[in-house]
């Protein structure tokens, strides 16, 4: 099954999608896990690091860095728009860009992030967003390249006793800022994970 997403430029409401979230968004369904019931997590997200290559930045701001990519999880777990809001750098407008995975063309500004992020926390429960994987590469003292895997588990609300919950792995490509201390997203792309098997030769 096929849908498109809303087109950023227009307004975008929060009726429920065929597969919610951002990434969580794509063409096709992940079926629920066997056995497993919503629960309503208090923790932070933990993540799982490899280490970076030659790092220009201290441990400081490597630990910053994962929280920031840590804290996109968290926001829509506790379901906080504006936390979600306050990762992105907003000193030079112009320079921010999210693609998210069903959608063609980036966002490229705070309203339409707001729009699109307020009909993701109306339309599904996200229960854990673990991030794995995550790997820095430092470009001067300032800047960094972050790659990471997601791996979302969600339900669509209404979430009662009966409602199935489903898996999505994603993977996320960062472009962060360091900004009076504070590392913000700037440029921001997810995509789907697929299992693929090479063919044979």
């Amino acid at each position: 099954m096929t849908q498109r997403g809303p087109d950023p430029g227009k307004s975008m409401n929060a009726k429920k999608l065929s597969i919610p979230l951002l990434t969580l968004l794509c063409c096709v369904a992940m079926p629920p896990l066997a056995g497993a019931t919503p629960t309503k997590p208090a923790q932070r997200q933990k993540t799982q690091t490899s280490p970076s290559t030659q790092s220009l930045l201290t441990t400081t701001d490597e630990q910053a860095i994962r929280q920031a990519v840590e804290d996109y999880a968290n926001g829509f777990i506790v379901e906080d728009l504006q936390m979600l809001l306050d990762l992105w750098d907003t000193t030079d407008p112009d320079d921010l860009s999210y693609i998210a995975t069903e959608i063609d063309v980036p966002m490229d500004d705070l309203t339409t992030l707001s729009t699109y992020y307020q009909s993701m926390l109306s339309s599904i429960s996200i229960i854990s967003g673990n991030v794995t994987n995550l790997r820095i590469f430092p470009k001067g003292t300032d800047a960094a390249y972050v790659y990471c895997n997601y791996t979302w588990v969600y339900s669509y609300k209404p979430v009662n006793s009966t409602s199935p919950v489903l898996t999505q792995p994603t993977r996320a490509t960062f472009l962060l800022k360091k900004r009076n201390g504070q590392w913000l997203y700037q440029h921001f792309h997810e995509s789907i994970r697929f299992h693929y098997v090479p063919p044979s030769p």
